[in-house]
């Protein structure tokens, strides 16, 4: 079963990443920054935009915020997602049309704390939402959780649904809200599920506040 998800998740991304681009509406927005602290910019077709409150998000866009930058974006269905400071993360798909029951989001994670909090897109029969890190793949299903950086290792913490982390060594699923795994490598599973406490939680939700 584990090797069949991430067989699965290989194919959503590979599809992402290499359909044609003249196949897809590549022009259409998917998402806004709606607050913006300090910098970051956006990477479009290898070009930079410099980023405000208000800029428009499409399909395949790479947004890397500064220092001290804090980036706030709600997708078409009110998903939201906040950036921490030098953070690296790129829009590789977002469909998202409820009549049809469809809900996919792709991104991957490659730098940097951030914050994702879905939206109706988690309310679809059959959501596809998965966010990749460095070390792991989280799976999401009306969720709130936070992951990055934590106390010298990569951590993911759950704060409200329920989220599977997986890697081709190994799984964990996370239900309980404070609950939180980390991650050391890519080449060792996820560590236990363990509570992280008041302190370790509200390090790794600054790290993401405006």
């Amino acid at each position: 079963m584990l090797k069949n998800l991430i067989i699965a998740i290989g194919i959503l991304v590979f599809c992402a990443a290499y359909v044609p681009l003249t196949a897809l509406a590549e022009d259409e927005v998917v998402a806004t920054v709606t607050r913006l602290r300090n910098t970051a910019v956006v990477i479009r077709k290898g070009q930079q935009l410099d980023v405000q409150a208000g800029h428009k998000l499409q399909k395949f866009d790479a947004i890397k915020s500064g220092k001290n930058a804090r980036v706030e974006i709600i997708f078409n269905d009110g998903t939201k997602l906040y950036i921490g400071a030098n953070c690296h993360i790129v829009i590789d798909e977002f469909l998202f049309d409820p009549d049809k029951n469809i809900g996919t989001t792709i991104l991957r994670a490659l730098q940097g704390p951030f914050r994702f909090i879905t939206g109706r897109i988690g309310k679809v029969q059959k959501p596809q939402v998965v966010v990749q890190s460095r070390f792991g793949v989280v799976g999401v299903r009306g969720t709130d959780f936070w992951a990055g950086p934590s106390r010298g290792v990569y951590g993911v913490l759950l704060l409200d649904g329920s989220i599977s982390v997986t890697n081709p060594f190994g799984q964990r699923i996370l239900t309980e809200a404070g609950t939180g795994v980390n991650l050391t490598s890519n080449t060792a599973p996820p560590g236990e599920v363990t509570v992280w406490g008041t302190l370790r939680a509200q390090e790794a939700l600054d790290d993401v506040a405006f």
